[in-house]
């Protein structure tokens, strides 16, 4: 049984009471931290195709819901462009639509497009076994 497993079972014997306490802790533990998908600090190689230039980098961190890459070049919010990445120990690189969300000195952040719940579970569920995400509440 996994950790996850024991926390769920254990969780199941408690009462109503110990539950509600359990949820306030936490949601204090996660207070500034709510994201839709947990980000996944990795250092992996990254495809990027913008207009008709192919760009090879480095991830920062991946979530299903975006990556952030290293950038030395400056490009502009909201244009679009394609990413090919693999997350570390899954076989099949993840090919997906992106917008540029944000710019900084050392990279960029990119929000996925038109990447269906389903996909979004799947690369999720590969991030969380694949090692702590960034916002492990503990």
């Amino acid at each position: 049984m996994n950790l996850q497993d024991e926390i769920i079972k254990r969780i199941h014997n408690l009462t109503d009471q110990q539950q509600e306490k359990i949820l306030k802790i936490l949601t204090i533990w996660q207070k500034g931290k709510q994201r839709d998908y947990q980000r996944l600090k990795t250092s992996t190689d990254v495809g990027i195709l913008v207009g008709d230039k192919l760009i090879q980098t480095r991830t920062i961190d991946v979530s299903a819901s975006g990556i952030y890459i290293k950038a030395y070049k400056k490009f502009e919010v909201n244009r679009s462009l394609r990413v090919v990445f693999s997350v570390p120990g899954h076989k099949k690189p993840f090919k997906l639509q992106g917008t540029i969300v944000r710019v900084e000195t050392d990279g960029m952040a990119i929000k996925f497009e038109n990447i269906t719940p389903y996909f979004q579970k799947i690369l999720d569920d590969v991030i969380w076994e694949k090692g702590e995400p960034e916002n492990t509440p503990l």
